[in-house]
């Protein structure tokens, strides 16, 4: 490939979606596409056999959902599988396993019961996490062990009544005591696993030594059998019923020292990258269920029988199943594209992680919907499992950051770059015979993207048609980032109604980038080459309609509508 480039490689971001802002189409950050090597495709394989089996066996997913519990026999179960330590390292008593085989197996798992694979994501992903990439080594040595065996489960408590997405409303505090401990006092809600873990990671707001006055948040490793922990009762909830959420309660609980993680005031980045780190193994759990309700909703379709022949003939029907495999493929191009380059050892990748997220929780919530209106009045009743996905699937759009609060973070980091070379310019202004490097740059970039998009290369015959659309989509968000920026400048983070869509348009092009980079990669097979196009043709349309918004929102009617609520 060969993309245009209009700033050196030094200056350039390292995030292809970041990049995307810039009306810069840096393929050389996508390809190649990440490739599985052949012994861990080996061994990945056979462990998902091995958890298929074992959930087809042993987890029966119906009974779980309406019990409300997963039976201590199936933990037990996935604990022997070895899927409470997939990341733990070796050296810990963990498998070791790469993102990607982590993925796979835990889509595999998702497909099968996703109360089952909530337990394990949310005590992997996020509740050991911290450990993981901000623990010493005693502590390591410490928890892993038990952690990794399924002796003892994680939970992340973050979340608080007053306290979702705004991190800094966190009330929790820990306060230092003279011996160097910590008194922990406070109340988390709706923690995942919280029932049944061993083990808490929280955060709570400490003194600032710099500041005093001031509260900073810091992270904590709790254990459940500390004195002043409590649990509150499990919640009823719509779906993932099986799973444990509760409310956890700290009374005066004394925290040493050594079970603090990281530096005193640094639990919010703690936060942020346990969350950033995890929400790729979220779209992999929404692939398994996508596709379970996927082959149900085919299978269905194949042997229904309407007006004398299969309902799968009926073009309205192999839409909705069509556009099922499309966003699948979709959502399976992006997942394993930020799974391989976390193993490959990328760092920047936060915003494509979030991106995944947003649209592989989105695209299921479509999929479960669709695939329920395929199988007709059989899909409402509790005797099959479409009604229980369709439950399953609705809580995704919160967990780990609503999609609301993801698509602002996503807009707003995006136009971090836009914005640094508006105001690079602006400074040039100010003495153009100094800055002439720097407004040459500027107007020759414009003149390349008004003349000609990006240019991609090497892409396979049946995909070129769709390869120049996603060129010519770099150009025009690149142009419709700066013009917020200009417009707005400092105020912009107050154009929500702007910056969502603008943050939809990005996801759309990078998805459609993960394709291209795909299908680069492997030889397509008769049966994708028709899904990765269809994909394709559905994110542009969606890139196309998202743009538009981004440009002309609804803002003045809107504020006329709500005016009504906000002025109660």
């Amino acid at each position: 490939m060969s993309p245009t480039r209009s700033r050196s490689a030094a200056a350039a971001p390292e995030s292809f979606l970041r990049s995307l802002f810039l009306g810069e189409l840096r393929a050389e950050l996508l390809v190649p596409y990440p490739a599985r090597p052949a012994d861990e495709r080996d061994s990945t394989d056979a462990m998902v056999e091995a958890v298929t089996s074992f959930a087809r066996e042993h987890i029966d997913a119906r009974e779980i959902d309406r019990r409300a519990e997963i039976p201590r026999a199936v933990l037990n179960g996935l604990a022997e599988l070895g899927l409470f330590g997939m990341l733990v390292p070796a050296e810990h008593g963990g498998l070791g396993l790469t993102h990607t085989a982590y993925c796979r197996v835990l889509q595999a798992l998702a497909g099968h019961c996703t109360a089952s694979a909530a337990t394990v994501g949310a005590h992997q992903s996020i509740g050991l996490k911290a450990i993981l990439l901000f623990g010493t080594n005693a502590q390591k040595s410490r928890w892993l062990p038990k952690l990794a065996s399924g002796e003892q489960l994680a939970a992340f408590a973050l979340t608080e009544p007053g306290a979702g997405s705004d991190v800094q409303a966190i009330a929790t505090l820990a306060d230092p005591l003279p011996d160097g401990s910590w008194r922990l006092r406070g109340s988390k809600l709706w923690i995942t696993n919280g029932g049944i873990a061993g083990l808490f990671t929280v955060f709570a707001k400490t003194p600032d030594p710099q500041s005093p006055g001031e509260r900073k948040l810091t992270c904590f490793l709790v254990p459940r059998d500390a004195p002043g922990v409590s649990i509150g009762k499990e919640e009823d909830k719509m779906g993932l019923k099986g799973s444990s959420t509760t409310a956890v309660y700290f009374e005066d609980v004394i925290v040493r020292d050594e079970d603090r993680v990281g530096e005193v005031g640094r639990g919010f980045k703690i936060a942020v990258e346990v969350l950033n780190g995890g929400r790729h193994g979220l779209a992999a759990g929404c692939l398994g269920l996508g596709r379970a309700a996927l082959d149900e909703a085919v299978a269905h379709a194949r042997t229904r029988q309407q007006f004398g022949k299969p309902i799968v003939e009926f073009a309205l029907v192999a839409e909705l199943l069509a556009n099922a495999e499309a966003d699948l493929y979709a959502m399976e191009s992006g997942c394993y594209w930020v799974a391989g380059k976390l193993d490959a050892g990328a760092r920047d990748v936060a915003l494509e992680s979030a991106a995944c997220k947003i649209f592989a929780t989105e695209s299921l919530w479509r999929i479960v919907n669709d695939c329920l209106q395929v199988a007709g009045g059989s899909g409402f009743m509790r005797e099959y499992a479409h009604e229980r996905r369709v439950r399953d699937a609705r809580v995704n759009l919160i967990f780990e950051g609503t999609n609301q609060i993801l698509r602002l973070f996503l807009a707003l980091q995006g136009l971090r770059s836009p914005g640094e070379e508006l105001k690079e310019v602006g400074n040039a202004l100010k003495h153009p015979i100094a800055g002439a490097s720097v407004l040459g740059r500027f107007a020759g970039k414009r003149v390349r993207r008004t003349l000609a998009p990006p240019k991609w290369t090497g892409v396979p015959p049946e995909l070129r048609s769709e390869a120049l659309l996603a060129a010519e989509s770099a150009r025009a968000l690149g142009a419709a980032a700066e013009e917020l920026v200009r417009r707005h400048r400092s105020k912009v983070i107050d154009e929500q109604l702007a910056l969502a869509p603008l943050a939809d348009a990005a996801t759309h092009l990078f998805l459609m980038g993960t394709i291209l980079a795909r299908a680069m990669g492997e030889a397509e097979g008769g049966h994708l080459g028709p899904s990765a196009r269809l994909a394709m043709r559905r994110l542009y349309r969606r890139f196309r309609d998202a743009l538009e918004a981004a440009q002309s929102t609804d803002r003045d009617l809107i504020d006329a509508v709500a005016v009504r609520w906000r002025a109660r």
